[in-house]
């Protein structure tokens, strides 16, 4: 399941953005149009491409977008984020988790930031204290297992350091899993583990963050997807150009978290050589 990124330009509407293209039907519309760019049916004058083939366990086989967390505690006025140079706020409204979903849907409108990045206050939480080596978590039907050193395969996260190291390495786990990495980002912040879906959407039937084994030092705090008072900044693709786009926190109450400060962090994936493909 290695990484593939695909840039098309055509000379009329492609029709993908209608409202029903979803799951296998949206693969069919794209599918379509592919066959038609080749056969010479669409008008395009080139398609642009980039891969890899990699599937060994770390950060380049499996895309996952960049992505960060703001956290609104204790909000108030205008709430939001400066996201490469461009302000985007909320008023705060009723409550922080209102607020949050209206910082969202701010960032989505936004036309100066909507074609970087997308953004959701849907998710779910989980925090670690004390893990031991053995212990496991199942997130969207995928068990990951503490061990203490470094992971040697998918779905396992390191529990030798601190909780604040730990939730960090089982993000990051859940970030590279082939199973997670494309339809959930998980950004850590002091031993909470932030889980989002990659697009704004209600959550689905099997999703849900389950501690089967009953650990004491695993606390799930949202064990399905719901609105909360935390908004999910994330990259449109995957692969770490997405980490190129800045993020400041703006307003009271208002905090932001990520692998690498101030920008949008933790991506994988990603292809190399980029190839045009001229029909």
């Amino acid at each position: 399941m290695p990484t593939l990124n695909i840039s098309i330009s055509t000379k009329r509407q492609l029709g993908l953005l209608r409202s029903s293209t979803i799951g296998s039907e949206a693969l069919r519309h794209l599918v379509n149009v592919l066959q038609g760019i080749a056969a010479g049916r669409e008008p395009s004058d080139g398609v642009l491409w980039n891969a890899n083939d990699t599937t060994a366990l770390g950060d380049i086989a499996f895309s996952a977008p960049a992505g960060g967390v703001l956290v609104c505690s204790g909000g108030a006025g205008a709430m939001g984020a400066t996201i490469d140079a461009t302000l985007v706020t909320a008023t705060f409204a009723t409550s922080d988790t209102v607020t949050a979903g209206l910082i969202a849907a701010a960032i989505r409108a936004n036309t100066s930031v909507n074609r970087k990045v997308t953004a959701t206050n849907i998710g779910m939480q989980l925090t670690l204290a004390t893990v031991t080596a053995g212990q496991y978590v199942d997130i969207c039907n995928t068990r990951f297992t503490a061990v203490s050193g470094t992971p040697a395969q998918f779905g396992e996260f390191d529990i030798s350091g601190a909780d604040t190291a730990d939730a960090l390495s089982l993000a990051l786990a859940i970030n590279r899993h082939p199973s997670l990495s494309m339809r959930w980002k998980a950004v850590s912040a002091l031993g909470v583990v932030h889980l989002f879906p990659t697009t704004d959407r209600a959550g689905r039937q099997f999703e849900s963050v389950i501690n089967s084994g009953a650990f004491s030092t695993i606390t799930i705090n949202s064990g399905v997807p719901a609105a909360s008072a935390k908004v999910g900044i994330i990259a449109l693709g995957g692969g770490p150009i997405g980490e190129c786009c800045t993020v400041v926190a703006s307003g009271t109450g208002v905090t932001y978290s990520t692998a690498i400060p101030g920008k949008l962090g933790d991506a994988k994936g990603g292809g190399t050589t980029p190839y045009l493909v001229v029909p």
